[in-house]
C-alpha cells in the first residue's frame, strides 16, 4: 500500500503536491438526507458516487480490464493519438479533472501539455481520498514538471476550489461520468462550469456513443460489473452500519432504448427488511423490486452537443475511437 500522504504535504522543496479538503467532514460529501430521498422515491435509487470506495475502485479498474467493457480503451485509443492536438487547440492550460480516478488515462494528456507547453498544473477532483494520493505518487514519480493539486469533495465544491486558480484552464471529465447524469444534474454542472470558469477556457468530455443492444449490455453485464454494482451496498453497509444481505440481491443492466441510456439495477430476491443505524432509516422491499444504481447515457453527438450550447459552450473538435464507439468533445466557453 502507498503511504498515506497528510494534508498539504510537500512532497519536495517544490511544493509539487497538495491535497485539500481533508477536513471535509464525509457527512458532506456522502450526505445520508440524499440516501434517504433517494431511496424513499420511486423508483428508488442510490447516487453512483456509491460506487467508488477503495473496494469499488479496484473493482471498477477491473472492470476496465474486462474484454467486452470497450469504453476504456476507446478513450484512451482517442487519447493516445490526439492529446498532442488537443493540447495546441488550447494553448496553454492549468488541467482540472472531474472524477479523476487514479488518472490513468489523464496521464497522456499531462505528458502532451508538458511536451507542448513544459511545467503544468493539474488539479483532481475525487470523493475518494486514498485515490488521489495514489494519483498523485504515480504521477509526480515520473515527471518533476508538474504541480499537482487533489481536491477531495464532490464536483460542486470541487469546481469551486478549482476556479481559484488563475490562468486559463482545461477542465477534463473522461470516463463518460457525464452520461452518468440525469438531466437536472447535466444542466447544474454546466451551469457551475459557465459561471465558475472564465470565458475561453475549455471542457474536454469523454462521452459513449448509441449503439447495438448488444454490445452495451455485454459491457455491463461481466463479472466485474456484477461485483462492482453488489460492492454498492457493502459501501452502504459499512458507511451507515446498514444490513443489506448482498447475497438477496442479483445484478440487472439493460439497454433503455427509449431514453438512450444503459441502466444498473439491483433487484430484490425476496422480500425483505433494510435498516441503516447511522441514519436511522428502514426500508421494506417486495420480492422483485428494483433500486437503480446508475444511469449511462449513449448519445448521439449532435443532441449531446446542443445541451451544452444551451450553456454557452462551443463544440471546438470532436475526435472519436478507429470503430466510432466513443466520442471525446472539446467545448469552450464562449458566453457567460
Amino acid at each position: 500500500m502507498p503511504q498515506r500522504l497528510p494534508s498539504k504535504r510537500k512532497l519536495d522543496d517544490r511544493q509539487r503536491c497538495t491535497i485539500i479538503g481533508a477536513d471535509l467532514p464525509e457527512t458532506e460529501i456522502f450526505r445520508g438526507d440524499l440516501l434517504i430521498q433517494s431511496l424513499s422515491g420511486s423508483p428508488r435509487s442510490i447516487g453512483c458516487m456509491y460506487y467508488y470506495d477503495d473496494t469499488g475502485s479496484a473493482l471498477f479498474e477491473r472492470l476496465c480490464k474486462e474484454d467486452s467493457y470497450y469504453l476504456f480503451r476507446a478513450e484512451r485509443e482517442i487519447l493516445a493519438q490526439y492529446a498532442k492536438s488537443i493540447a495546441d487547440m488550447t494553448g496553454p492550460a492549468s488541467l482540472v479533472e472531474l472524477g479523476s480516478g487514479n488518472a490513468q488515462k489523464t496521464r497522456l494528456l499531462i505528458d502532451a501539455y508538458l511536451e507542448n507547453h513544459g511545467p503544468t498544473s493539474y488539479a483532481a477532483i475525487d470523493v475518494n481520498r486514498s485515490i488521489l494520493e495514489k494519483a498523485a505518487e504515480n504521477l509526480l514519480s515520473m515527471t518533476p514538471d508538474l504541480n499537482f493539486t487533489g481536491i477531495i469533495g464532490v464536483y460542486q465544491t470541487g469546481l469551486e476550489q478549482a476556479a481559484t486558480v488563475i490562468g486559463p484552464k482545461l477542465l477534463v471529465c473522461l470516463g463518460a461520468s457525464v452520461g452518468n447524469m440525469y438531466d437536472d444534474e447535466l444542466h447544474d454542472l454546466l451551469h457551475s462550469v459557465r459561471t465558475l470558469f472564465a470565458l475561453g477556457d475549455y471542457f474536454l468530455v469523454g462521452i459513449d456513443l448509441n449503439k447495438n443492444s448488444n454490445i452495451l449490455e455485454a459491457a455491463y453485464n461481466n463479472q466485474s460489473a456484477i461485483l462492482t454494482n453488489l460492492c454498492v451496498l457493502q459501501h452502504l453497509n459499512w458507511r451507515f452500519d446498514g444490513n443489506f444481505n448482498v447475497f438477496q440481491f442479483r445484478h440487472v443492466a439493460f439497454h433503455n432504448k427509449s431514453l438512450c441510456r444503459m441502466e444498473s439495477h439491483l433487484e430484490a430476491m425476496q422480500a425483505q427488511s433494510v435498516n441503516l443505524e447511522k441514519l436511522e432509516f428502514s426500508l421494506c422491499l417486495e420480492k422483485g423490486e428494483m433500486i437503480r444504481t446508475e444511469i449511462m447515457r449513449k448519445v448521439n453527438l449532435k443532441t449531446f452537443n446542443e445541451i451544452f450550447m444551451q450553456h454557452g459552450l462551443n463544440l471546438a473538435h470532436y475526435w472519436t475511437d478507429s470503430e466510432r464507439r466513443y466520442a471525446v468533445c472539446l467545448f469552450q466557453i464562449v458566453d457567460r
